[in-house]
């Protein structure tokens, strides 16, 4: 695992599934020339087939604490539980939390976009990975600054037959410094896109 700040790395190897692709072009195009987009931006209708994946995150009273404010159908499908109103790093060891949280905290602290390569493990010995966003946007008070996120399998879910899944480390996790360039926008003629996605992941363009 690695942990980029803004200078680290090239966006070249950066994998991202198709659907936090899209997430990713929906935060850029809502936040423009902002830092980040502010809550009442988001309409859930522009990405139909990925709002069942989506949640947001707002800080808890702890410091580096997060909870889900709100969490789709295929999110809480996936996790085999309800996950509104829980902790998002429930189940995760403590090397793990400590990592998450940091970058949960330095997304909501610093405005940077968060993505993080996750897996798991069913309670039938099957590994799944999947990629996660995390996106800063302005709370319904302009106060604070809650996240926009999504959780992306790496493959169909419906292939999958479990009763229970459970974390099991974090293969990476990077922070971007929000500007076109560095994310590969679509309209950046300097950083034309170069992600790799991934194939046989969850189809959702």
């Amino acid at each position: 695992m690695w942990v980029s700040g803004e200078t680290r790395g090239s966006q070249e190897d950066l994998i991202l599934h198709p659907g936090a692709r899209k997430l990713l072009d929906l935060w850029m195009d809502l936040k423009g020339e902002r830092a980040a987009p502010a809550r009442v931006d988001l309409d859930l209708r522009q990405v139909p087939r990925q709002a069942p994946w989506l949640f947001i995150l707002e800080p808890a009273g702890e410091a580096q604490r997060f909870t889900y404010r709100l969490a789709g159908t295929g999110l809480c499908g996936f996790l085999r539980k309800e996950v509104t109103g829980t902790d998002i790093l429930s189940g995760w060891g403590r090397f793990e939390r400590g990592a998450i949280a940091r970058a949960l905290s330095t997304a909501t602290g610093r405005l940077q976009p968060a993505h993080f390569r996750l897996r798991y493990l069913t309670d039938g010995g099957q590994r799944i990975g999947a990629d996660m966003l995390a996106l800063p946007m302005t709370a319904r008070d302009d106060r604070n600054v809650h996240l926009l996120g999504g959780l992306f399998p790496h493959a169909n879910p419906d292939i999958w037959h479990y009763d229970e899944l459970a974390p099991v480390d974090l293969a990476a996790v990077r922070l971007f410094d929000g500007r076109p360039a560095s994310l590969g926008a679509r309209d950046s003629a300097q950083a034309p896109r170069k992600f790799r996605l991934i194939s046989g992941g969850l189809d959702l363009p």
